[in-house]
């Protein structure tokens, strides 16, 4: 299946399951920065959440829905956070350092590409090693690369 495609079934499903309740969708992980991957990484941002049983119950929602949708070909690992959680999770060491790596925003009512343009330049400066299975990653000089990459395309669409 074509990205796109994939794309806007995701944004679909998403829009149905949290209405209004959602802020931005940003794919990551493998699927992104190698190109393809065992899973598709989601997250997801919300404008709140009432607690964790919550946050659970809307990711296994999502993930039974995009499963049905796409057949049980893709398996899909979705992360859900509200604003608050994502401000926490944007410091350097956080969770989202990761999107160092690569990132494509797919939704966006936050304008959340400056947020992680700002997490970008912390990182940048910093020394940071991110490790998983494929290996070690020097998030500094990644973030720097990113943020480069991120920059242009931005400076492109003027």
């Amino acid at each position: 299946m074509k990205m796109k495609g994939l794309e806007s079934k995701i944004n679909r499903v998403l829009g149905d399951v949290l209405g209004d309740r959602l802020e931005s969708i940003i794919l990551f992980g493998s699927s992104i920065y190698m190109g393809h991957g065992g899973d598709i990484d989601i997250l997801v941002v919300v404008d709140c959440l009432e607690g964790l049983e919550e946050k659970i119950s809307l990711e296994e929602k999502i993930i039974e829905c995009l499963s049905k949708m796409f057949g049980y070909r893709i398996t899909f690992d979705v992360h859900i956070l509200d604003t608050r959680g994502l401000d926490k999770n944007m410091e350097v060491g956080g969770f989202l350092s990761g999107l160092a790596l690569g990132y494509k925003i797919i939704y966006d009512k936050l304008s959340i590409n400056g947020k992680i343009l700002g997490m970008l330049e912390k990182l940048s400066e910093q020394r940071y090693i991110y490790l998983n299975r494929y290996g070690e990653w020097d998030i500094s000089k990644i973030a720097k690369i990113t943020l480069s990459i991120k920059k242009g395309e931005k400076d492109t669409d003027r």
